[in-house]
């Protein structure tokens, strides 16, 4: 749940975050190398994910120098602020992130930074939110029809009031990775007509499936970690099992970035013979899904793989 992740975010010592902060803005003033504000032409973006990052470069293009706070491989579950996030933030023309309780950690950078006036882009803004356990969910970029309504406008229309003398080129730029992601959109929808309606049924690691199913026709059975950074009690596992049973579900899903010894244990316990931990969502991961449109394709390959 979002709201109980936010609160494990502010149980992070933050005092003890920006004292390192600090200490990284001091050797900046005292004459520690940092790169020169942006050119006439170069907007520095920093972006709280990989997959953030990848879309902004999209629109960018070459007037865009893009950087993201948490790494490949690492959601935003699992990021703990560096010193090195300082100098990333002090001369950034702009930031971006998502918002709805997936990257709260950006606040605390921020008020230990002092920079406090940065322009801010948060990508979550208006966007219509699917509540799940009472709480909303953030993982919007996983239907990539709301990338294209949504993040994308948003993304063009703060290029360009940061840089308009290349508005033509953010516009251009924007259109055309539309179009890719409608193609994305229809080989994903024709992918997953392969599989029978009676199998399309998810059971993941963490809740960031809502959008996905929403869009393409899939039941969520259940999550295997309702809070990320708390294992699920030896009853809330029970319970999940007894659910997966029920509803034959063919198959449990994990990311690569979390552990597999719980969806493991889950289909053990359910009789579910296949497992599948290599599916990306919070971050980007190697090749095929270092780009959000490979991300994209290389999870729903996965899906119909062991769901057909």
């Amino acid at each position: 749940m979002i709201g109980t992740r936010a609160l494990l975010r502010l149980d992070i010592s933050w005092r003890a975050v920006a004292a390192t902060l600090s200490v990284a803005l001091l050797a900046v003033a005292c004459g520690a190398p940092v790169s020169s504000p942006g050119t006439a032409t170069t907007l520095r973006v920093v972006t709280t994910t990989t997959v953030f990052a990848d879309i902004v470069k999209e629109v960018g293009g070459a007037h865009v120098s893009v950087a993201s706070i948490v790494p490949a491989g690492i959601g935003p579950e699992d990021y703990e602020p560096k010193p090195d996030d300082a100098r990333r933030l002090s001369d950034a023309d702009l930031v971006v992130s998502n918002g709805v309780g997936l990257d709260n950690f950006l606040e605390g950078i921020i008020e230990a930074t002092g920079k406090t006036d940065v322009d801010r882009l948060v990508l979550g803004d208006g966007i219509p939110t699917v509540t799940v356990g009472g709480e909303e969910n953030p993982h919007f970029w996983l239907d990539p029809t709301l990338v294209e309504r949504y993040y994308l406008p948003a993304i063009r229309d703060r290029l360009t009031k940061l840089l308009p003398g290349t508005s033509a080129d953010f516009a251009s730029a924007s259109d055309a990775y539309a179009a890719r992601l409608r193609e994305l959109d229809a080989a994903n929808i024709e992918k997953i007509g392969a599989i029978p309606p009676e199998r399309r049924k998810l059971v993941t690691f963490h809740d960031a499936f809502p959008y996905f199913a929403a869009h393409y026709g899939f039941e969520l059975v259940g999550v295997i970690l309702e809070n990320p950074g708390q294992e699920p009690s030896a009853a809330d596992l029970a319970a999940l099992v007894a659910k997966v049973k029920a509803a034959r579900v063919p198959a449990v899903f994990s990311e690569a970035q979390f552990d597999p010894k719980l969806a493991q244990t889950l289909a053990d316990e359910a009789g579910v013979t296949k497992v599948v931990t290599t599916l990306y969502n919070d971050a980007l991961g190697p090749s095929p899904a270092d780009t959000y449109i490979g991300l994209m394709t290389w999870d729903v390959d996965e899906i119909v793989k062991a769901l057909k």
